[in-house]
């Protein structure tokens, strides 16, 4: 019997177009252990993954799992199979409570009907057995982002799930959720599940990985023991050359101030102060961070200035390129120079429906 779950030889995946995502790949993930795939933005990371999980369908090449070829259709074999996948956008029904979507599709039933008190009690022993803290009867909508992600962690297991494709899992978690998910992952992986860990952070990946693999242009650069390798190393590999840690940053020209805020505060439908007496400058080439934990107010803030939400002092202000702006509507703040890149793109940012012409 092998010592690999997954194996996966000479992937090559060229779309209509002619893009070749993935060429002659060769990637084995062990059984019990915790596998990074790394490489820059547009590697091919997500493709291959993808492809093992039955989303995508490769030109050439060959899949075994669990000592087995396989030929998947859709993800609904890989998931037949033992493969469960954690996206970078969730698959989550937000009106539905967390133990309806953990069984939706595999559902406890009785006489033929839903039995929604045992979905709730699989739900609960779950969440107790990889100690991932979810309230069986909370509404998906209203809980926070890492938990909705563990929520997606146990619907793969609940499909019994051997092996755990999680696609740039921190992505979207605070420095403390990130600790907090990896000590549970360690914990699935002693557990029995293998995992294969999906991301371009290095200082995660040696903290928390066994053995990575190195994607670079679509191809492989070779598979390595994460203990064995530098950081230094993994980025040559990822890039093609060195990289320059230490950046002399010059000092910038600043321009007029082209957005000024004064005594921006906020509070939420329940009364809870969100932003209080926040003020700033910004002035032309300058890039001005904001920082805090999620739920902060930077949302809130956000909003505030595109128009989204509305002042709710009359002291308050905000000016672009000295006007004052404060009751414009959302298009005359964008005329004005105002522009917005949201951070869930495809939530807000396109209409996922459309062609890239219509969405510019």
């Amino acid at each position: 019997m092998s010592e690999n779950l997954l194996k996966m030889e000479n992937i090559t995946l060229v779309y209509d177009n002619g893009v070749v995502a993935n060429e002659g790949v060769n990637f084995s993930v062990k059984k019990g252990e915790i596998h990074a795939l790394v490489g820059e933005n547009g590697a091919g990371k997500s493709t291959l993954m993808k492809i093992a999980f039955g989303l995508e369908k490769p030109t050439k090449g060959r899949i075994f799992f669990d000592d087995k070829e396989v030929k998947f259709s859709s993800p609904n074999d890989a998931i037949e199979s033992g493969i469960g996948m954690v996206h970078q956008h969730f698959k989550l029904v937000s009106s539905l409570t967390v133990a309806e979507n953990l069984v939706l599709g595999k559902e406890p039933a009785s006489k033929g009907i839903f039995n929604y008190e045992k979905a709730i009690e699989i739900t609960e022993k779950m969440s107790e057995r990889f100690n991932f803290e979810l309230e069986a009867t909370d509404i998906v909508e209203e809980i926070s982002v890492s938990k909705k992600q563990k929520l997606e962690i146990l619907k793969a297991i609940y499909r019994d799930a051997k092996l755990i494709i999680m696609d740039e899992p921190t992505a979207v978690l605070t420095p403390q959720e990130t600790e907090e998910l990896f000590e549970q992952l360690k914990e699935m992986r002693d557990q029995g599940i293998t995992i294969i860990f999906i991301s371009h952070k290095l200082e995660e990946i040696k903290a928390l990985c066994d053995r990575l693999t190195i994607l670079r242009n679509g191809k492989s650069m070779g598979t390595h023991i994460v203990s064995d390798i530098s950081e230094e190393d993994i980025s040559r590999l990822m890039v093609g050359r060195d990289i320059v840690l230490d950046i002399d940053k010059p000092e910038i020209r600043k321009g007029n101030v082209c957005l000024s805020v004064r005594n921006l505060s906020y509070r939420d439908y329940f009364g809870k102060e969100k932003l209080s007496a926040t003020s700033f400058d910004l002035r032309g080439g300058e890039i001005l961070g904001v920082a805090g934990i999620d739920g902060s107010g930077q949302d809130e803030l956000v909003e505030l200035l595109l128009g989204l939400k509305f002042l709710q002092k009359g002291e308050a202000g905000i000016s672009l390129q000295g006007v004052e702006c404060s009751k414009f509507s959302i298009k005359d703040r964008r005329e004005n120079g105002l522009g917005f890149i949201p951070q869930d793109r495809m939530l807000h940012g396109i209409a996922p429906n459309m062609s890239v012409k219509e969405n510019l």
